[in-house]
This record gives structure tokens, C-alpha cells and sequence, in this order.
């Protein structure tokens, strides 16, 4: 058995690779084709829009990854289908359960390769690469390690700790410089929220620099008319589905001990952890392609047909979601219910056969 597990692995994982090789060279297509319009914007050139979308790849990649499991054991499944090898394999009383096996077994070994990609690469990949395209688009943003964004705005130095989302921030800093490049005054505010293109800062202490005393004044809310932009922090800003799993779990431990709202960052959390179990489902619903009644089909028949189903599966999680977030259902179930729906029904396919 051991040697059927290593050749129908051999074959998913063939397939796997072209369906992700093709899958990936569209999505890196339509994204250098949405970063062209940007070239040539401050030092923004073409082979830093090159840089930007390599290190954007790996999330794509994890992203992907659960389509690209759907169609490649599609393709390695047919291929052996078309050789008759499948039919052999039934012939010789193995159960249609136990190639379910190997499949699953070898999707277990990409998924290793591919969580420690989503997990340890892309997170970093996907921070340096907004990195490198704020600060080749926008000279007035810069950025210091794990000191987190600053920007200048005229005699304005702004630090902002963390970047919640484009139109709310937290641990903010703004240093105030004289015309003699003199620091005048410093403002922090532990949260600042934009609307009615207004920031309003909360828990704010203001320090004036005075010629021979120091000011310091505390206010539960100041407005402030010119700040960093809500265009530009949507460049920027990491969005929470690129963040790795303990990121989030930080994030949202911060949210919690500030009394700040937490529910998309508990949404992201987990949808990156259900990744890798959609995969798994996928791989499950692909074998009822190639037992079941569609037999007769083709190979290229099968490969779209996987694409609408895993369409479809991506339709009835981002609804699935939305709902969730609108209803305020747990975030667990809310993001589990499409892989179990999908799983229900490629078990029920396959017990058909």
C-alpha cells in the first residue's frame, strides 16, 4: 500500500503543481497589469513594481492554494484515469476510500510546505513589499523597523504604532518643529479615528516647549484637521488576511486589553486557520469527479467543471462571512460552515460510487 500511496501522491502532487504554476502566473499577470498605472509615480519604477509584485507572490500562493489542490487532483486523477491505471487499481480490490486516503495523505505533505510558506514567509514578504511601494510612491512616508510608520507632513513628524485600519489608528505620536528645526511641541493620543475628514484623537496629552517652561495638557479628544491620509494608509496598511495567525492573536489581544472592536481581526484569524482544511475538502470533493458519473467525460471537462465548483466554494465563503460579520454569528462557525457543507456533499458523492 505503501508504494499505491507514493504513486497517486506523485501523480496530486503533479498536478497540483501545474494547476498552481497556471493559477499563479494569471494572478501575477493581473497584478503587474494593476501596477502599471503606478510606475513612474515618484521613484515608483519598473523594477521596483517587479520587486513589489514578487514578494506579493508567496500570499497569493496560500491563498490559492486551496484551488489549486481542487484542479490538480483533477489532472492527476484523470491522468491516471486515462491510462487505465485507476481502473486497475479497483480492479485489484482496493476501495475507493483508500485512494481517498492518498490523496488526502499527499495533501497533508504540501500543506506542510504551504502553511510554513503562509505562515513564515508571506507575512514578511507582503509587509516589506508595501514597504517598498509607500516609500517609492510617497517620499513623505517612511519607515523604521518595528517602530512602525512615520510620516512628515510639513513641520509635522508623525508616528503611528499600529495601523488598525485605514481610518483608525492607535499609539499615535506627532512631533511639532519650528522654522529653526527646533522641536516645539508633541502630541500623543493612544487612538485616532477619521471621519468627516476630521481625525479625532482620544486620550490625548499635549506638551508645549515654552522658552523657559514646558506645557503639558491632557484632553479626552482633539481634532485634528491635516494627519497622515486615509488614501495613503490604504497603501500602506497590512490587511488582516495577509497577517500571519499568531500576528492576529497578538493584535487581537492588544484590541481587548484597549476596549477596541475585534471583529474582522477574529474573522481573519480564522480564515487563515480554515485554509488548509478547505484544501483538505477540496481534494475530497475531487474524487467523485473521476469515479462517479462522469466517467465519460473528458479531462479538460472535469478541469472546468472543478473551476466551477471551486468558484462556487469561494462564493459560498465570502457570503458565508459577510453574513457572519453582518449578524454577528461566531466567527468559528461562520468560517468553518462552507468546508463543512462541501465536505458533507463530496462524502455523500463518493459513498454513491
Amino acid at each position: 500500500m505503501k508504494i499505491l500511496d507514493r504513486y497517486i501522491g506523485l501523480a496530486i502532487v503533479a498536478g497540483t503543481g501545474i494547476a498552481l504554476l497556471v493559477i499563479l502566473g494569471l494572478d501575477i499577470f493581473f497584478n503587474i497589469i494593476g501596477q502599471l498605472d503606478k510606475v513612474g509615480v515618484g521613484t515608483y519604477t519598473l523594477w521596483k513594481m517587479f520587486q513589489y509584485v514578487a514578494l506579493t507572490t508567496p500570499q497569493s500562493l496560500y491563498e490559492l492554494f486551496p484551488m489549486a489542490a481542487l484542479l490538480g487532483s483533477l489532472i492527476g486523477l484523470s491522468m491516471l484515469a486515462a491510462n487505465s491505471e485507476l481502473v486497475a487499481i479497483r480492479a485489484s480490490g482496493v476501495p475507493v476510500w483508500r485512494i481517498v486516503r492518498s490523496v488526502l495523505q499527499a495533501g497533508v505533505l504540501m500543506l506542510v510546505v504551504v502553511i510554513m510558506i503562509g505562515e513564515l514567509v508571506a507575512p514578511s514578504a507582503e509587509h516589506y513589499g508595501q514597504k517598498l511601494r509607500a516609500a517609492a510612491t510617497n517620499k513623505s512616508v517612511s519607515f523604521l523597523g518595528t517602530q512602525g510608520l512615520w510620516v512628515r507632513d510639513g513641520n509635522y513628524y508623525i508616528n503611528v504604532v499600529k495601523i488598525l485600519t485605514d481610518e483608525k489608528l492607535a499609539g499615535l505620536t506627532i512631533y511639532e518643529f519650528d522654522s529653526d528645526n527646533s522641536l516645539s511641541g508633541i502630541v500623543t493620543a493612544a487612538q485616532a479615528n477619521y471621519s468627516d475628514d476630521v481625525w479625532q484623537l482620544l486620550d490625548v496629552e499635549q506638551t508645549q516647549f515654552r522658552d523657559d517652561h514646558v506645557e503639558v495638557q491632557r484632553m479626552e479628544q482633539l481634532e485634528r484637521q491635516t494627519l497622515v491620509t486615509p488614501e495613503l494608509l490604504s497603501v500602506v496598511v497590512l490587511k488582516p488576511q495577509t497577517m500571519s495567525v499568531v500576528a492576529i492573536a497578538q493584535l487581537v489581544d492588544y484590541l481587548e486589553e484597549n476596549g477596541l472592536d475585534t471583529g474582522q481581526y477574529r474573522y481573519a484569524f480564522w480564515g487563515r486557520l480554515m485554509t488548509p482544511v478547505a484544501s483538505l475538502v477540496m481534494l475530497l470533493v475531487s474524487v467523485p469527479f473521476v469515479f462517479g458519473g462522469m466517467r465519460s467525460v473528458t479531462s479538460g471537462q472535469r478541469i472546468f467543471i472543478g473551476i466551477l465548483v471551486g468558484f462556487g466554494f469561494y462564493v459560498v465563503s465570502q457570503i458565508s462571512t459577510q453574513m457572519g460579520q453582518v449578524y454577528a454569528m461566531n466567527p468559528l462557525l461562520a468560517t468553518l460552515a462552507p468546508s463543512l457543507l462541501f465536505m458533507v456533499i463530496g462524502i455523500r458523492a463518493i459513498r454513491k460510487i
